[in-house]
């Protein structure tokens, strides 16, 4: 009998007690020292298996298969972790800094449970579980981005997610400098007490030097920018026979068709037509790039798009889902030129009343690219737009239109929400030199944005009614607890609303406009919605406030629109379905993934370059005071958020008073021990920056009444950790 199976019976014997290495060796007769050192590699194997487990003092059994739970580890900023089990029956599972074992964050791993308590908290009963890592089913990721740190004797890498408290040493020599950006290859790491080892992949460049940044996010997500040589060369044996396609599409080339997009767009996927209809209102027409007519099913490029889902717009760059051959040049509604789309034309009443609509595969040939900025001044009767007069009055047609429109939308529950959003442009060097709202020319974007909203919804219908397999985007309603933490946060915001129904957010929208604290208000809403996704299932979209909804008019950018641009074309050409529920259920589940994976980095992107620019600031000794409001109240400080660019930052209880500071129960106002009440959500106060950290991408504020000046040339400061004022003399000397 092999040494594994000899140890596997030996522990099922039903007096065996857990024992040590050399108890269990010399139990099986193992006396030989090279038997020995072949003994403890099958130990350790069988252990990294999981075939067997080590208790404490190091001793070994069977591990108990009942009480092990399947879950993604997700750790925690001050230590340890929690298991998010796979099933949703199970409930969560604390793993303490100690029980962590060999796990990195977001591991697919087994916890054994070992400890459940129960304890009395804001009058409930909560129960925790506590385990400890049994396994790792599958590693996150073995790549990661780190910076390259040189001392006498080793090199090490310090990784960029600060949740990974490890250094990683290199297990090779290398000539990259100390202090740049690298991207690393794990070793395989199975003992807790060993340091964790990799091999250097990729010098990625000095840690300040332009771009290395935001490379290395895009890095440590496994995110490609450029795409494979074989990808680009399969966009250049794309031919089209342009004569024989045109006979077989509605020509709409002496229609006048327009583009709108930002200053700096360099692909356009949808163009905008308006004319009179035959009988009374106006045919709206929605022209979208026909990406599906280049891109086939299964196909290289179409493999490439589906694996990144969507693009990704960063602050200084743009991670396209198509190469831009195909997105800037083939597919793009570029002006004066012939190009292929698929329409959506809609008959639509003089008061804004949808009456009846078409789609189809059509040419077109646009005759102007328009930017928002541009079209926004035309709306505003202001000079120096320098549209075309034929255009212009097209858009003073267009523009009342789409306003009865959005009102129709509005008037049937649809929320209005002027959602926060801010521009960084950045100058030659990669550094900001401004950030500014988005809301400049706000009605321009409301204007196209309405136009896609109906041609959306005009597709799903012809979707829905097919009964063919197809993909939705959905807005679920708050849940329960969503709605209740909702009005927990408005009551302490001074609303005297309890919301249940998209129709009482509304009239608190209508309440609050033009308040102090609308901001905060709208975002304790916010932040209490489900994130919209796509799915198989039509079940509505709870913002929008339509029973069906889908994604069309984005084919360039999003997979999802490119897949019901297929769709749409199969159901005009009465085919039969192309695509079965679990292939539309895989590709949305994945779509909703890597769109949650796309604003997260977008949302880092803007962080990075928003955090360079206070930090800057600071070096300059430029630091006046900014007013914020308080948008969460957490254990040990405040958050509080500057409106004019996003910046959030932390006041530690122990910088604003000497006395014992807490959050009341519902996290809503901030309590001495005495229950007075010194700060409330949605507060407005005046701050000033204490401190930036730039590797963690925080701010620290401290409140302006804190810093006071003397008549005796004596400065308090507030201390960090102990919240006490320490003084300190400035210096009389004259600095010549």
């Amino acid at each position: 009998m092999s040494i594994d199976n000899q140890i596997i019976e030996f522990f099922k014997q039903p007096n065996y007690l857990p024992m040590k290495q050399h108890e269990i060796a010399n139990a099986l007769g193992i006396i030989d020292k090279n038997e020995r050192n072949a003994f403890r590699k099958v130990l350790y194997q069988l252990e990294k298996k999981g075939a067997i487990k080590r208790l404490r003092k190091n001793r070994f059994s069977l591990p108990n298969l009942s009480n092990q739970v399947l879950g993604i580890i997700k750790f925690l900023p001050k230590g340890g972790g929690i298991l998010i089990p796979v099933d949703e029956n199970n409930e969560e599972i604390y793993i303490n800094e100690r029980n962590l074992g060999v796990a990195l964050p977001n591991d697919k791993v087994i916890a054994e449970i070992f400890h459940r308590s129960s304890q009395f908290k804001n009058n409930s009963l909560k129960t925790r579980t506590e385990g400890k890592i049994f396994e790792i089913i599958e590693r996150h990721k073995i790549s990661i981005v780190g910076t390259l740190k040189h001392t006498k004797y080793n090199k090490y890498v310090i990784p960029d997610d600060y949740l990974i408290n490890h250094k990683i040493f290199v297990n090779e020599e290398t000539e990259i400098n100390h202090d740049h950006k690298v991207l690393i290859k794990l070793d395989d790491w199975i003992d807790p007490y060993q340091n964790i080892t990799a091999s250097i992949q990729k010098d990625l460049g000095k840690n300040s030097d332009l771009g290395v940044d935001v490379s290395s996010m895009l890095y440590n997500e496994g995110i490609e920018e450029k795409f494979s040589k074989n990808i680009l060369d399969e966009v250049k044996k794309i031919s089209v026979n342009f004569t024989e396609e045109i006979k077989k599409r509605k020509d709409l080339r002496n229609l006048i068709t327009f583009t709108i997009d930002p200053d700096t767009a360099r692909d356009f996927d949808d163009a905008i037509s308006i004319e009179h209809h035959s009988k009374s209102g106006w045919n709206l027409g929605v022209h979208i790039a026909d990406v599906s007519f280049y891109v086939n099913p299964q196909s290289k490029i179409d493999k490439e798009a589906l694996n990144r889902g969507n693009s990704i717009y960063l602050v200084d760059r743009v991670i396209m889902m198509l190469p831009s051959e195909l997105t800037t040049k083939l597919c793009s509604l570029t002006p004066n030129e012939d190009h292929l789309s698929h329409s959506v034309e809609m008959h639509i009443s003089d008061d804004g009343e949808l009456l009846s609509f078409d789609t189809f595969p059509a040419v077109i040939n646009s005759k102007y690219r328009l930017t928002y900025n541009q079209v926004q001044k035309l709306i505003e009767n202001k000079k120096g737009h320098k549209i075309p007069e034929d255009i212009s009055v097209k858009i003073r047609q267009l523009y009342p239109l789409v306003k009865k429109i959005r009102q129709k939308r509005v008037n049937q529950g649809s929320l209005e929400l002027n959602t926060p959003d801010v521009e960084i442009k950045l100058d030659d060097a990669g550094d900001v030199e401004s950030i500014s709202s988005r809301s400049s020319a706000k009605d321009a974007y409301q204007m196209i944005e309405d136009c896609m909203l109906l041609a959306n919804k005009v597709v799903a219908s012809i979707l829905l009614k097919s009964k063919h397999p197809s993909i939705f985007r959905i807005h679920e309603d708050p849940d329960e607890e969503q709605w209740s933490k909702m009005s927990i946060e408005l009551d302490a915001l001074g609303i005297p609303f309890s919301p249940n129904s998209r129709d009482e957010i509304n009239e608190i929208f209508k309440f609050i406009k033009g308040k102090k604290n609308e901001y905060a208000i709208l975002l304790s809403i916010l932040r209490n919605f489900k994130r919209a996704e796509y799915s198989s299932k039509c079940i509505g979209h709870f913002g929008l406030a339509f029973d069906k909804y889908t994604h069309f008019t984005s084919p360039i950018r999003r997979y999802p629109d490119l897949i019901v641009h297929r769709l749409l074309k199969n159901i005009e050409n009465n085919n039969k379905p192309i695509l079965n529920v679990k292939e539309i259920d895989e590709i949305s589940k994945h779509c909703s993934s890597t769109e949650r994976k796309a604003d997260e980095l977008e949302r880092k992107s803007v962080e990075s370059k928003r955090i360079d620019y206070y930090a800057n600031q600071l070096k300059e000794g430029k630091n006046p005071p900014l007013k914020g409001v308080i948008t969460s109240i957490k254990k040990n400080g405040i958050i509080v958020e500057i409106p004019e660019t996003l910046q959030r930052g932390m006041i530690l209880y122990a910088t604003i008073s000497s006395e014992w500071l807490k959050p009341n129960k519902n996290n809503t106002c901030v309590i001495n021990e005495y229950n007075k009440i010194f700060f409330k959500l949605g507060k407005t106060i005046e701050v000033i920056i204490s401190k930036v950290d730039i590797e963690r991408k925080l701010i620290d504020f401290i409140l302006c009444k804190n810093i006071t000046h003397k008549k005796n040339n004596f400065k308090k400061i507030p201390n960090l950790k102990t919240g006490k004022l320490k003084i300190k003399k400035q210096s009389r000397r004259k600095k010549w």
